[in-house]
């Protein structure tokens, strides 16, 4: 599972999309891995899902993802990173200085 479907297993379309965009914001700036493993969990503590089933599955969702992406990072090939990330698209687009910028927050550094 990546990001987006992370995102996209959230059945309630306002927190959805509310964490679509905190995850938008994320692929476009300077921040790294570790600071979205934290907004991750700050933000699914400060919202208020449908009904407590759907925290929980979401939770663990986040779990997965956290224990895949970003505690195995280190075991990861920049393409799986870019995968588990949701960066192709802007690896893609990119120019090199720009790739170097999502290397450092892949921790992808050569």
């Amino acid at each position: 599972m990546n990001i987006d479907e992370l995102i996209n297993s959230i059945p309630d379309a306002k927190l959805r999309k509310e964490l679509a965009q905190w995850v938008k914001q994320w692929k476009e700036d300077d921040k790294d891995v570790e600071w979205l493993s934290r907004m991750l969990s700050k933000w699914h503590g400060n919202v208020w899902f449908n009904n407590d089933k759907a925290s929980r599955d979401f939770l663990n969702q986040l779990n997965l993802f956290k224990r895949n992406a970003i505690e195995g990072l280190g075991g990861l090939t920049l393409n799986e990173r870019l995968y588990f990330f949701g960066l192709f698209e802007y690896w893609e687009k990119a120019n090199e200085v720009e790739q170097n910028k999502l290397r450092h927050k892949l921790h992808a550094n050569a």
